[in-house]
């Protein structure tokens, strides 16, 4: 909560990805996995959002292009992010929770 105003805080949480085959697998990987997620196609770049948190799993998303992705060239698709960022080895997690301050492995 923000203290003094009632208001526990907005938890929306996104990422911008520009139009590559890697955004187009993330894309199908997400809405198949994550469907409460909204994903809109803003013509040059995909927009993802959610509440809470978004994880994208470099091994499930390897899996919708036919061959692995490494963390870094998501990472290079990826425009911007908002939320609170943690790069993994096997995958990247944009969350509204504190992750230095909840644990190592937020993920629900």
């Amino acid at each position: 909560m923000i203290a003094g105003t009632g208001d526990s805080g907005r938890r929306t949480v996104g990422l911008c990805l520009m139009k590559t085959e890697e955004a187009e697998a993330v894309v199908a990987y997400l809405e198949d996995t994550s469907p409460y997620l909204r994903i809109q196609d803003r013509r040059t770049f995909y927009l993802i959002e959610g509440e809470g948190q978004i994880h994208v799993d470099m091994a499930g998303v390897s899996e919708y292009l036919g061959y692995d992705l490494p963390i870094h060239a998501f990472l290079v698709s990826m425009a911007s992010f908002y939320g609170r960022a943690q790069v993994e080895e096997d995958g990247f997690l944009v969350s509204s929770d504190m992750l230095q301050l909840e644990g190592d492995d937020v993920r629900r």
